[in-house]
């Protein structure tokens, strides 16, 4: 579409204005802290990129409630022909939500609000293992010549992520105060630097017992401190990256693949197959709604179903 000088004059500093406006927000989102390092990623990706969208379009009555109507169902139009699923659109449409919020109570700018659709989409049953699958996962050791500190670290790891359902994040975050041996407990901070305490069962924590005795040799021997837990061959915090590369290797060994959000979906699957009580299993996961942990009734409810089919004389 030509524009002319005038039309331009008129288009561009809205482009311009929703930038900024996108700007300040991301800040906004980011010093809050409500949000997971993860999700403020998508947010920012998807928002950026449907600024990019309005930046090519150039309407000329952008700002309308009319063509911002016709220029969102276009984007996701657009959206849906790449074959982009559902749940990344409704990602989205929440991201674009929350912005819009922001500027409803920030900015009070009105010519950039769309009005937003409800996209429904089929939630998918979280990948598990079973348990006899987790204990094949722990037996496993990837290397024949793992050191014993590696190996007592790796497998206190897996042990905590089977164990008590921690996030990656959540995982590298233990420090030895937050640790509480005696009790059996540990305090994580999850999304939204929301703090909260969950148990440990009786084989994480004898591997722990196991796994300070080199860990502390470990850091004798480099002259090393270190506040973490779970740390590497030089001190240091260990990283994400690392917990996916060794759960992963391990998994592999076993002859599986196996991530670490697999052995907190198992974790919650388990306790729910043997009578857990279903707001005991959100607050140990830490989700903020229980609409979130209740996608682990379907997938037993899926297992029961499928047992029955098999089993039954006239299923």
């Amino acid at each position: 579409m030509w524009l002319t000088t005038a039309l331009i004059r008129h288009y561009l500093p809205l482009v311009a204005d929703y930038n900024k406006h996108l700007q300040d927000f991301l800040a906004h989102l980011q010093k809050s802290g409500r949000y997971s390092a993860h999700t403020f990623e998508s947010y920012a990706r998807d928002l950026k990129r449907f600024a990019a969208y309005l930046a090519e379009q150039r309407f000329p009555e952008v700002g309308s409630a009319e063509t911002n109507k016709i220029l969102l169902r276009a984007y996701l139009g657009r959206l849906h022909d790449q074959k982009i699923a559902n749940r990344s659109i409704a990602r989205f449409l929440s991201a674009l939500a929350t912005f819009q919020k922001f500027l409803t109570e920030h900015k009070a700018d009105k010519r950039l609000l769309f009005d937003l659709p409800t996209i429904k989409y089929s939630r998918k049953l979280a990948p598990f293992l079973s348990p006899g699958q987790v204990h094949d996962v722990l037996d496993s050791k990837p290397a024949d010549k793992i050191d014993r500190f590696r190996l007592l670290r790796d497998l206190t790891m897996l042990e905590f992520l089977y164990s008590s359902g921690l996030r990656r994040a959540e995982l590298v975050g233990i420090t030895m105060a937050s640790l509480d041996l005696e009790r059996s407990v540990v305090t994580v901070f999850g999304k939204g630097s929301k703090e909260r305490t969950v148990p440990l069962g009786m084989p994480a924590m004898d591997s722990c017992r196991r796994y300070l005795e080199v860990r502390k040799e470990q850091l004798e021997k480099d002259e090393t401190e270190s506040d973490f837990l779970f740390i590497n061959n030089r001190g240091e915090q260990l990283s994400v990256r690392s917990v996916n590369r060794i759960v992963h290797a391990y998994g592999l060994k076993a002859g599986m693949r196996v991530t670490p959000h697999m052995l907190r979906h198992s974790f919650a699957t388990h306790l729910l197959d043997n009578g857990a009580d279903i707001r005991a299993i959100q607050e140990m996961l830490g989700h903020e709604a229980l609409s979130t942990t209740q996608v682990y009734t379907h997938i037993t409810a899926a297992r029961l179903k499928d047992a029955y089919k098999k089993a039954h004389p006239r299923a």
